[in-house]
Formats: structure tokens, sequence, C-alpha cells
């Protein structure tokens, strides 16, 4: 199934974007954030203003936005969806694991 998108301003065209991409969207970009904000010391925001570096921008503010950035997305992407009255099973799922099994590796 996908729906088209309605664009953020006049100027932009419309795309038709499949609902699975929209989920999962949406959901790589909660789990991004929340293991920006869930990191020991961070790690991850210091590994993100290395990148940031690397690709020419400011470390320090091009964090803050790819930071800030991750969480909207995740949020828009989960409110287009409500909109249209379409729940997606997370692609997430596939891998929790079932009750008495083990980890392997580990």
């Amino acid at each position: 199934m996908s729906f088209t998108v309605p664009a953020a301003s006049q100027g932009d065209p419309e795309v038709s974007v499949p609902v699975s991409v929209i989920g999962d969207a949406a959901e790589l970009a909660a789990l991004v954030a929340e293991l920006v904000d869930t990191a020991p010391g961070g790690a991850v925001r210091a590994e993100i203003e290395a990148l940031m570096g690397r690709k020419g921008a400011e470390p320090g503010p091009a964090a803050d936005w790819m930071i800030a950035a991750v969480g909207a997305l995740a949020r828009q992407a989960e409110e287009i969806l409500a909109c249209e009255g379409i729940a997606c099973d997370p692609g997430l799922a596939r891998y929790w694991r079932r009750p008495g099994t083990r980890r392997q590796g580990g």
C-alpha cells in the first residue's frame, strides 16, 4: 500500500511512498534517537561530531542539527501513518528473542 505525502510547500512536488518505507524510516530514526540519548558518556554524539567534521561541517552545530532532525523525522513519519489510520508492524519485531532462547555469541 502507498499513499501520497503532502508536500511541505507549494513549490515542492508530491511523491508516493510505500507505507512500509515510512514505517521503517520512523522506527529506524526513533532507534537512532534513543541510541544518541542513552549512550554512556556522549559516545554516540562524539562519533556524530567526528562524522560531521569529516563532511566539512562545523561539528557541534551540525551534530545538534542531526540529532534534533532524527527525532523530528521519527515523529513526523509516525504522525503521517497515524493521520492515515495505518499501523505498521515494527521491523525490529522479526529480531525479538523468543522466550527460552539464548543469545548466540554472548
